[in-house]
């Protein structure tokens, strides 16, 4: 039997095979060592968030649970006691006649105060302010 010859191609592709495997690995031990760094550091840093996380978790849990206690005590201890008497010969305690009226969350003297009107228009302009076409705050003039 005759052999056959392999053809130009399959020689071309083993040699270029055979070339690229011979390069030379060439890595940067620094580059892996400041990876490998990298990499300790962020686990680290994670553990020890996690850490501080679950102890102000426990820490908190704790004084709740303290506040609620001791608040289920007192409760109980004054539970069912009739209220407390007067003193002998003491006036009875004052009663509102009628409920308060309503009154403005700001003064008289507050709300027309343009000192402090400046300042609260300065205060709320912001750009979301600014880009619905309020008043600059340099434009403004007191009057």
């Amino acid at each position: 039997m005759i052999a056959k010859l392999p053809s130009p191609v399959l020689i071309w592709l083993l040699a270029l095979l055979a070339l690229s495997g011979c390069e030379p690995d060439v890595t940067d031990s620094s580059m892996v060592m400041e990876e490998r760094f990298q990499d300790r550091t962020q686990a680290l840093t994670a553990k020890i968030m996690n850490d501080c996380h679950k102890d102000v978790l426990e820490a908190a849990t704790l004084r709740a649970d303290s506040l609620l206690i001791n608040r289920a005590r007192r409760m109980q201890r004054i539970e069912g006691r009739p209220p407390r008497p007067n003193r002998p010969g003491a006036p009875p305690p004052k009663a509102l006649s009628a409920p308060l009226p309503l009154r403005p969350l700001f003064p008289f003297e507050i709300r027309y105060d343009t000192l402090l009107q400046q300042q609260l228009l300065q205060d709320s302009l912001r750009s979301d302010s600014i880009s619905r076409g309020l008043p600059d705050v340099n434009s403004f003039s007191p009057e």
